[in-house]
């Protein structure tokens, strides 16, 4: 029996001992990257400005600079609703991420405009559409009618899209052309149209109003009106960097998925916008998360090459470019 104690105390005390070195082994691991991050931190801060417009599925980043999860990574918006201006935010440097539309991309890339998109922000669920008069039924009834939407923008490419699904093309119909989605509605609300490619708040406002019904939506065309952020050749060379920047803004995406309300509140103060405007938008489109991002980035067939290859064709046919130019996609989210 004695032997038999002095043989359990002698392996209690190697396993105290043992327990104890793992956690001399632990904390030394804590405190290596506890100095690792604060160096990092302490060091210059490589900076990703934002060239964006006033929408909810650009502002994601808000909420990442909110809940810390940039971690050593500058991140700053500069709010810019001319398109103009946000093109040349980003090719002079000033924004070194362009808040842009895949099917936009293709002619931005045949403008000269050079980067590659690395993150789907969201897509349009709901918040683009076609109002329409009450006569027209359906979509085929938009045959011979005069229709407005913005010429060259997402909405255009909406339009091809319900028609192309009806057996329909441009010239089925009569164009009147507008300067953006918001003057297309008020060309429907003000009667010069019979029909007109929108968005929110016009698609409500023409419901109640009583002057039309929202015919379709892009709830319709899952995939079409599809959002992204395109980064500047000097960012895409920065494979790691990038990475890091993905990784915060689809943490971004979890947060606002599970915390609506608060996130439209942090992204109405960043944007400088009204809660419920943000909040109004975000009905109308689903944030892009991981999974969702690498079915549209990645792979041998990934789904923005398809849109990026349909909306290139559409636009050469329509003579707004003269050829689809070619396409780089990035792929720092994919491994």
């Amino acid at each position: 029996m004695p032997e038999q104690a002095h043989s359990r105390s002698k392996r209690m005390r190697w396993l105290t001992s043992f327990a104890v070195a793992l956690l001399v082994v632990a904390i030394g691991v804590v405190a290596w990257k506890a100095r690792r991050i604060a160096q990092r931190e302490a060091g210059p801060r490589p900076k990703i400005t934002i060239a964006a417009a006033t929408w909810a599925g650009f502002g994601s980043a808000f909420v990442g600079v909110h809940e810390h999860y940039f971690s050593g990574i500058d991140v700053a918006y500069t709010v810019v609703e001319d398109l103009n201006a946000r093109h040349a935010a980003f090719t002079s440097g000033k924004a070194n991420v362009l808040t842009t539309s895949m099917d936009s991309w293709v002619q931005e890339l045949s403008q000269g405009i050079q980067g590659s998109p690395f993150i789907v922000t969201d897509e349009s669920a709901g918040g683009d559409g076609i109002v329409a008069k009450r006569a027209i039924k359906s979509e085929a009834d938009l045959k011979g009618k005069r229709i407005a939407f913005a010429r060259a923008t997402p909405s255009h490419y909406l339009l091809y899209k319900v028609l192309e699904r009806n057996h329909l093309s441009p010239s089925d119909i009569q164009a009147y052309p507008t300067e953006d989605p918001t003057v297309a509605g008020q060309a429907f609300l003000g009667g010069a149209v019979d029909a007109a490619v929108t968005w929110e708040p016009f698609l409500t406002q023409v419901v109640d109003a009583g002057k039309g019904h929202v015919l379709v939506t892009s709830k319709d065309f899952p995939g079409t009106i599809v959002d992204v952020l395109g980064a500047s050749p000097s960012l895409s060379a920065q494979d790691d960097l990038v990475r890091r920047f993905a990784g915060g803004w689809l943490q971004s995406v979890a947060y606002i998925k599970q915390n609506p309300r608060e996130a439209a509140r942090i992204m109405a103060e960043g944007f400088h916008a009204k809660v419920d405007d943000i909040d109004g938008i975000m009905t109308g489109i689903q944030f892009v998360g991981a999974g969702r991002n690498k079915g549209f980035l990645c792979g041998p067939s990934p789904l923005a090459s398809k849109v990026f290859q349909d909306a290139g064709a559409f636009w050469v046919a329509q003579k707004i470019i003269a050829r689809v130019p070619h396409e780089v996609l990035s792929q720092a989210i994919c491994g």
